[in-house]
């Protein structure tokens, strides 16, 4: 990977447990001119004198132990000039720090404040691999990032370790990373990729940067990517993600992947793509995610001016997409009707079917509210049921954690006026509850609490029914607690449904935008 990147010149100073590294480094033969220095704090500074006269990354290679300090001079210098400086530490196995072990001492982290340690694993799965490449790819990419400073690579070694037995140097994915200035942000050569590819996919996450419904309106129209949006995308066309419940097979499987935006709800569909072979290109600045464990290149550019390029640029009519958007939207329709007909029709509420009562009702009302899923089973239950691209959609995605939905939605609640409806379960409510303890709260809240007595999400984990311990002490059930109380204190008006008639009537209730108060449905969910 040094040599994918560029990397030429490498400072090397001795130890046995970097022994491994440097024999590698001169096996590679004349990729790499190496420079032996014995001092190690020495040796960094020659390689930063390198960089100078280069003025490429330069690497030093220095074993376990103190002889890592020894380049925090070198590596402060490089922190305050902006040389791509990187350090690639030899260091023992995790188990063995701290063990009274020879020559050890934490090496994760102790080049900090001046760079942030990429530390590795010792590969023994597919995955280790591929979470090493990655950190590898992200420290390479890191010394030319803000305009250029040091990284440090840290590489456990475990023994045997002098066992030169591997032929040659593997293949390895190399992630660029791009920052175009142009007005057209998208370079010529990325362009073309997406242009010759067999299905090439747009997969847009969480995203609320803005608007990208006009740009994302006429790539699906006009057949130039398969578009694939979640939920809380805030763009049409979510339900073609629930069309993979039943349809993950290679007819849809895009070689090529535009990844816009931040959390996807569909695990299946994330599972299912990180099979294939595709080629991940993704536009955003973060710091380097690899979602579907795919990416070739990071583009550093707006989103809303990446599509409207390639709107205007990418061949119109794609065969393949035009055939897998008609095939993923019959039979995402369908599942969706069929769900709705199931939930529609039962006497007793089930969460997806209370979810799927509001969806009804929605379907009728004008557009002129927000939408605030609590995490986990409210925003999964959405997910199937709920249309996206006609009203803003929020939910606390960043983290996925429980504890602040509703004090979320009322922040929002109180910026802006209009009906706010909340859709939160029972533990994510009473966690949050002092969210309506606020002596500012919106009239226009409206929540349906959907209430089953424990965390729902619990009961869809394979394998965790088999434990006596879920339903009291992992899922935080045993007793229903309910939420009237609560909403009498803070002078919320509370209505109680178990039945899909109740629920129907108390929502008939909730459209007012000049009720005085926010109104609180609780549902009271079957078994």
């Amino acid at each position: 990977m040094l040599i994918a990147h560029g990397i030429h010149h490498v400072v090397v100073c001795p130890g046995s447990r970097n022994a491994t590294i440097v024999h590698n480094l001169h096996e590679a033969g004349e990729r790499f001119t190496l420079h032996p220095v014995t001092d190690e704090r020495s040796a960094a500074f020659v390689a930063l004198g390198l960089t100078l006269a280069t003025e490429q990354t330069v690497a030093v290679c220095v074993t376990s132990g103190s002889a890592l300090l020894g380049c925090i001079p070198a590596v402060a210098e490089a922190f305050y000039r902006h040389l791509p400086l990187l350090v690639i530490s030899a260091d023992r196995p995790a188990p063995w720090i701290e063990q009274l072990d020879g020559q050890t001492l934490p090496q994760n982290g102790a080049l900090q404040p001046y760079c942030s340690t990429h530390n590795l694993v010792i590969p023994h799965t597919d995955e280790d691999r591929w979470f090493n490449n990655r950190e590898i790819n992200a420290a390479l990419l890191s010394v030319a990032d803000g305009g250029g400073g040091p990284a440090h690579i840290n590489v456990p070694i475990a023994e045997p370790m002098f066992r030169f037995t591997t032929p040659e140097l593997p293949q390895e994915r190399k992630i660029t990373k791009l920052r175009p200035q142009a007005t057209r942000p998208f370079p010529p050569e990325v362009v073309n990729t997406l242009a010759k590819a067999k299905l090439p996919a747009l997969i847009i996450g969480q995203y609320e940067a803005g608007d990208l419904r006009t740009e994302v309106d006429a790539l699906n129209r006009n057949n130039q990517l398969l578009v694939l949006p979640e939920l809380l995308s805030d763009v049409g066309g979510s339900e073609r993600m629930n069309a993979f419940d039943t349809l993950c097979d290679p007819r849809f499987a895009p070689d090529i992947v535009l990844q816009i935006g931040g959390h996807f709800i569909h695990k299946r569909f994330k599972q299912w793509l990180r099979q294939t072979d595709c080629q991940v290109i993704r536009v955003g600045y973060e710091s380097l995610p690899d979602t579907f464990c795919h990416l070739t290149c990071q583009i550093e550019t707006p989103a809303k001016q990446v599509l409207a390029q390639l709107a205007d640029e990418l061949p119109k009519q794609h065969i393949a997409v035009r055939n897998a958007a008609e095939a993923l939207d019959a039979e995402a329709a369908a599942m969706r009707q069929k769900l709705l007909g199931q939930c529609l029709n039962e006497p007793m509420l089930t969460l997806q079917g209370a979810v799927a009562h509001l969806a009804e009702a929605l379907r009728t009302r004008p557009q002129n509210y927000t939408l605030h899923l609590g995490n986990s089973s409210a925003v999964r239950a959405a997910q199937q049921v709920m249309l996206s691209g006609n009203v803003p959609v929020f939910c606390n995605r960043g983290v996925n954690g429980i504890e602040g939905s509703l004090s979320a939605a009322v922040g929002y609640a109180l910026g802006m006026w209009g009906l706010h409806i909340v859709v939160i379960g029972d533990l994510s409510f009473f966690y949050d509850a002092n969210a309506l303890w606020n002596v500012e709260l919106p009239a226009g809240l409206r929540i349906l609490l959907l209430n089953n007595g424990h965390g729902a999400i619990f009961d869809h984990l394979p394998g965790l029914a088999d434990s006596p311990a879920r339903d009291a002490y992992i899922a935080a059930g045993g007793r229903v607690y309910s939420a009237k109380g609560v909403a009498q204190t803070f002078g919320i008006d509370y209505q109680a449904a178990h039945t899909s008639s109740e629920l129907n009537d108390a929502l008939q209730g909730w459209w007012n935008e000049d009720a005085e108060t926010a109104q609180l449905i609780e549902v009271f969910l079957a078994d």
